[in-house]
């Protein structure tokens, strides 16, 4: 994964109360070094992706659209929910792309059953199907996206890097028929009567409108940590889990409205 930000630390350092470094310029030199080094090891990071189909025109497609020499390296395949057990286990991706519709085990069984042995993994649904019943299974089953197969080689591996910073990539035009179905299984009383913040209020739009943590920080002029601080507030003040579940709570208790969508 990408290495954390410099703690400012500059290697100065003195041994004794009596010991003064008068010339910091070669440590400083040391510490720039250091930072290039970072710089270059987490661009260059690769993050392995499992590919699960049991046709194999889309995998066959999948293996294409990552091999552009990007940040994301195809790892492998499986034609089954039982060969991407197996493949979990020997390949050890950074993340698994799947379909939904599968004989024997389906999406959501495999996806299940992949976290329950790997729950750190992050799975995104790769499919056909623009039904918001199909879409809300996988995210029960605890995967992260939602990507259509028609959608291009960018398009895949923007919403593939958009789930490995932990955001939640779906098809636009598949929000509003999923809001509103989330929205009818939330009951009232799960949204608590505490008020958000104002900024927590700017968050929650950015997010109705399906904004990135990355473009909610430059709008607001935040670092992504402090959005992703007040998305945790919004989630506790909502009763919600995720995105999906905090907007169509919001919608339910009049917090926003559709305009806000």
């Amino acid at each position: 994964m990408p290495l954390p930000d410099s703690d400012g630390n500059n290697g100065e350092h003195a041994e004794a109360d009596d010991v003064r470094v008068t010339d910091d310029r070669p440590h400083r030199g040391l510490v720039d070094k250091l930072h290039r080094i970072a710089e270059v090891e987490s661009v260059h990071r690769k993050y392995r992706v499992l590919v699960v189909d049991d046709s194999i025109v889309p995998r066959t497609a999948a293996r294409a659209m990552l091999a552009s020499g990007g940040v994301l390296r195809f790892a492998g395949e499986a034609a089954s929910g039982s060969e991407a057990i197996g493949a979990m286990e020997r390949l050890k991706p950074d993340l698994v792309l799947m379909d939904v519709h599968m004989p024997v085990m389906d999406g959501p069984a495999t996806a299940r059953a992949v976290l329950a042995r790997f729950p750190g993994t992050k799975i995104v649904a790769w499919t056909v199907s623009e039904s918001s019943d199909d879409l809300l299974r996988m995210m029960q089953a605890g995967c992260v996206g939602y990507v259509l197969k028609d959608v291009g080689p960018t398009e895949l591996q923007h919403a593939l890097l958009a789930a490995l910073r932990s955001e939640s990539p779906v098809p636009r035009r598949m929000i509003p028929e999923v809001l509103r179905r989330v929205s009818e299984s939330i009951p009232l009383s799960q949204v608590t009567s505490a008020a958000l913040t104002s900024r927590e209020m700017q968050v929650l739009r950015g997010v109705a409108k399906g904004h990135t943590t990355k473009r909610l920080a430059k709008d607001l002029g935040l670092r992504a940590p402090s959005i992703e601080s007040h998305l945790r507030n919004i989630f506790k003040k909502l009763g919600a889990t995720n995105r999906g579940e905090a907007v169509s709570a919001a919608l339910r208790a009049g917090v926003i409205t559709l305009a806000d969508l």
